[in-house]
């Protein structure tokens, strides 16, 4: 792993880099202390542990937001590695070999996957807030409340990412996006895409929160006497990489009819 200490980047921006990958690293750590004592307290693998796990291993599916053409970008100051996505067959990503980067840790890339278990914990957290506002909303509810919050989670955490230069979506489609044309743009049909995913798990954990109900999921497992534990596991693990495989095929697919990068992309995204 590395960074391209010839990229022109302010000293600001290069320190939110560093300080971002050492959260990420200090978050990831923290994640994991919590679901392991809630699975010991629980004595088997927990909603959380199965979707943290099947996030994490998701990862390998970042290169394909580039499948159908040149569509993210990250940023070169940030700690990376070579991308595996020349690999993947069929893909037509970034023709220069420089920007085929695979950061590990910060607000995108391995640690970004990782961590996606925060977004939905967020969004289960506002979902409660509102339920406990109007409690006597019927069940149908939920899932447009779901979807409602889970906006307000993707747009905090899209603008907070992109405003440190963490990445861009330089390949989007400049009319379906907002501040089309220039590098901070922000396609709308991946923020949709986003949120329509991640609702599915933020609503599946608020039931089994509330309802202490089995989660679809994990629907056979209670008759498991052995290897219910690796079931669960394995469980969420195909859970969310079939719903991340999804996300990739909407934004892969719209990057075939995406835009050129802007004219004023900066050069910690694309180096000159």
């Amino acid at each position: 792993m590395s960074v391209n200490d010839n990229v022109d980047i302010s000293s600001i921006r290069a320190i939110l880099i560093w300080l971002g990958a050492a959260l990420d690293i200090v978050l990831l750590v923290t994640i994991t202390v919590v679901i392991a004592r809630r699975c010991r307290q629980a004595g088997h693998i927990t909603l959380d542990a199965a979707l943290f796990a099947g996030y994490t291993l998701s990862a390998w599916q970042d290169p394909l937001y580039d499948y159908s053409g040149p569509f993210a970008l990250h940023n070169q100051y940030a700690l990376h590695f070579p991308s595996w996505g020349p690999y993947i067959p069929g893909w037509h990503g970034h023709p220069d070999p420089h920007l085929n980067i695979e950061t590990a840790f910060g607000l995108a890339g391995v640690g970004g996957f990782a961590a996606m278990i925060i977004c939905v914990w967020t969004q289960c957290w506002l979902i409660d807030r509102v339920v406990r506002w109007r409690p006597r909303w019927a069940s149908a509810r939920i899932l447009p409340i779901g979807i409602l919050t889970g906006l307000v989670t993707v747009c905090l955490f899209e603008a907070l990412a992109i405003s440190l230069g963490t990445y861009s979506w330089a390949g989007a489609i400049r009319s379906l996006s907002l501040w089309g044309g220039h590098w901070y743009q922000y396609p709308v049909y991946e923020c949709f895409a986003w949120t329509l995913f991640l609702t599915t798990a933020a609503v599946m954990l608020h039931n089994w929160r509330t309802h202490a109900t089995t989660p679809r999921i994990f629907r056979g497992t209670e008759a498991c006497s052995r290897g219910d534990n690796w079931t669960r596991l394995l469980a969420g693990v195909g859970f969310a990489n079939i719903v991340t495989l999804a996300y990739m095929t909407v934004n892969a697919t719209a990057t075939i009819y995406g835009d050129p990068a802007p004219t004023d992309t900066p050069d910690f995204l694309w180096p000159r």
